[in-house]
């Protein structure tokens, strides 16, 4: 009898997993099951099933809920595994028991439960995550038909689900992109067009009066008509330009210490006259202590020019007051206006670009919507803010604050000492590769997906901390969002390739704009669309395997060392380097590079004898070899060479080439 039960146990605990081999081992004694040998049948029957599938399944069973589980649900575990076997149900999954409670009362009054997509916060290596799962709840009977346990099948559906909701968010933010920016041209159009035909025709009328011998006198109020559209269409073009230099980063800061109190009355010099177009009074108030601001005094002028520009806009017959503070820490700027004011829900897209408060505002009072949404930028460059108090009929209050000294651009971005940089593990760093992007659920895909392909991921939520990482880690390669809030993408892109120590970190533009020309002028490896296509994103990443492996650059000049160095780490390799022959075969024989770039003339070993100590050996007679020489060779020293893939002439071949040679070689898998 006793064999019997040992053979009904090894039977539905049999197979060679990992939870089979825990089933067996564990202690069920000490549990109120009791040895598996006194199992009920449908228990038995329940665990037999799960151990042979590779869907994840497990059991909460008896009144207490002890769980067990299979292979597949261990992994979604991840870090409850292996201390939830044998545990209770509500133990394991105390963080949403609440949420869940009452449907496993449910199952335990008989009821069968089903969820194509259900969302928990869950915690997962000491973190909470949103999680997604499709699952079933079946209700087990004993044999007196009383609920005893709990059956469930489930799937993880997270990844689908993030990626389904970031496509659609993409689809809805490219659509609402492309909406603003039609309405952005359609605005433009007009607001170019009408200056422009005011200069046209005053410029003929012009024309016409002088043919007829008009006084010069006569001349003057045309000719100051035509001066003054010029600059306001001069205005409207200066607004694209400089929104095009913030969005691609080429936007400089120039910081020098100036009056503030000057600069103030200067502008309110300039602004007098579109105040006075609608009749409104300028007031302005500047407290004795202002002193002086170490800035950039164009962006603030300009700001403040915008400021009372946009409130002369929107009031008639009213009172327009630029304010000006200061405190310890910061210079405060208020422009206040009696004007039409603003609803709460206009306020929210005040400072978009492209966008004005309403389409009715467009329609009534012209505009393009730029000049709001390079104040809200420039303010961001210069270390301060603007925002904005508001009511309809009441006028609004712009409020721009400016730190009294900011940090000289020029100097290498840093995060303040204070800042906490993200722990990282110890990781190779060949394999590390830096996500740097403020959206959460992308960094997250792109964690995951990099996981998968066998890379290990490092994140930063902003441009300052993925700097700071860059130059901590030194990664494979960064993949970086370019519409982050602060410091963009671009801003980011300028300042690693500026920095000598990482400027050979391939980078790859990922995001919804489409930029791919910019991205390449300002030294970006690749670029991937949003909502990333997984396969070409693969492709991409493909390039920055280990298995890509080193290019070994064989010459006795630093210099031209370096060129090539440089030149090949943009396009995605990671370089070697050796002196001369002896060292370059020395380092071959401990780490066998992809493709040779050879020079011949070299101390100690030239390129002939390498070529031939190389080729003599068998495990690395086929690796491609470039010979890049500036020698003029005769037909014998070409006969030595003509175990080189290419033969190329130095000053003859430009660098960009030269990797173009060493991608196509590569490609075509020579010596593989």
């Amino acid at each position: 009898m006793l064999e019997a039960t040992a053979m009904t146990t090894s039977r539905f605990l049999g197979g060679s997993g990992e939870m089979a081999a825990r089933l067996r081992a564990f202690d069920w004694s000490a549990t109120s099951l009791g040895p598996p040998s006194g199992w009920p049948r449908s228990l038995r029957t329940l665990v037999g099933l799960m151990l042979a599938s590779r869907q994840p399944m497990y059991v909460a069973w008896g009144t207490e809920g002890i769980m067990l589980y299979n292979d597949a649900y261990s992994r979604l575990l991840q870090s409850k595994h292996p201390a939830a076997l044998g545990d209770r149900f509500d133990r394991v999954w105390s963080e949403i028991w609440s949420e869940i409670e009452p449907l496993v009362a449910r199952v335990f009054q008989g009821e069968s439960i089903h969820f194509d997509d259900i969302t928990l916060f869950i915690e997962r290596n000491a973190q909470t995550t949103e999680a997604h799962f499709a699952f079933s709840y079946t209700p087990v009977y004993d044999n007196e038909g009383v609920v005893i346990g709990l059956f469930c099948a489930c799937n993880e559906t997270t990844i689908q689900i993030l990626a389904e909701r970031a496509a659609n968010e993409a689809l809805q933010a490219a659509e609402e992109a492309n909406i603003a920016k039609s309405q952005f041209l359609a605005n433009m159009s007009h607001e170019l067009r009408t200056p422009l035909s005011a200069i046209i025709g005053y410029a003929e009328m012009l024309i016409e009066e002088a043919q007829d011998g008009a006084a010069a006198s006569d001349l003057a109020g045309d000719i100051a008509k035509i001066e003054s559209n010029a600059r306001h269409l001069l205005s409207l073009i200066n607004d694209v330009l400089d929104l095009s230099k913030v969005e691609s980063g080429k936007m400089d800061i120039y910081v020098e210490t100036f009056d503030v109190a000057d600069l103030v009355h200067d502008v309110a010099t300039t602004a007098q006259r579109l105040v006075e177009k609608k009749n409104n009074r300028l007031q302005v108030e500047i407290e004795s202590d202002v002193g002086s601001l170490a800035s950039d005094i164009t962006k603030v002028r300009q700001i403040l020019f915008n400021l009372l520009s946009n409130a002369a806009k929107f009031t008639q017959n009213g009172t327009i007051t630029l304010r000006v503070r200061r405190t310890e820490a910061e210079l405060s700027f208020a422009v206040r206006d009696t004007g039409i004011g603003m609803t709460p829900e206009q306020m929210e897209r005040l400072f978009q670009r492209f966008a004005q408060a309403d389409a009715s505002t467009t329609r009534k009072y012209g505009g393009t919507g730029l000049g709001l949404s390079l104040t809200k930028a420039f303010s961001a460059m210069l270390g301060g803010d603007v925002h904005v108090e508001s009511e309809p009929e009441r006028g609004s209050i712009f409020t721009l604050t400016l730190p009294l000294k900011i940090v000289d651009p020029s100097a290498e971005a840093s995060v303040a000492p204070d800042a906490q940089l993200p722990v990282v593990p110890d990781v190779d760093p060949a394999k590390v590769v830096l996500v740097i992007d403020d959206d959460t659920a992308q960094r997250e895909l792109m964690t995951r997906f990099l996981a998968r392909e066998g890379f290990s991921a490092v994140t930063a939520a902003d441009g300052a901390t993925g700097l700071a990482l860059a130059r901590e880690m030194r990664p494979r390669a960064i993949l970086l969002d370019v519409m982050m809030p602060g410091m963009d993408g671009w801003t980011v892109l300028g300042r690693l390739k500026s920095d000598p120590d990482l400027a050979g970190i391939p980078v790859v533009m990922v995001t919804f704009v489409s930029e791919r020309g910019l991205a390449s002028s300002l030294g970006a490896t690749d670029y991937v669309d949003k909502p990333v296509k997984w396969e070409r994103f693969r492709l991409v990443m493909d390039r920055f395997r280990e298995s890509v492996g080193d290019v070994l650059v064989v010459d006795d000049d630093p210099d031209a060392r370096a060129r090539l160095r440089q030149t090949l780490e943009r396009d995605g390799w990671a370089v070697a380097e050796a002196e001369d022959g002896q060292k370059a075969l020395d380092y071959i024989a401990n780490s066998r590079p992809r493709l040779i770039l050879l020079d011949l003339t070299m101390p100690i070993m030239d390129g002939f004898a390498f070529l031939r100590a190389l080729r003599s050996r068998p495990d690395d007679a086929e690796i491609p070899v470039i010979v890049l020489s500036a020698r003029s060779l005769t037909t014998e020293e070409r006969t030595q060479l003509r175990s080189a893939a290419q033969v190329l002439t130095k000053g003859e071949i430009s660098l960009k080439e030269v990797a173009a040679n060493v991608r196509a070689l590569t490609d075509e898998g020579v010596g593989s």
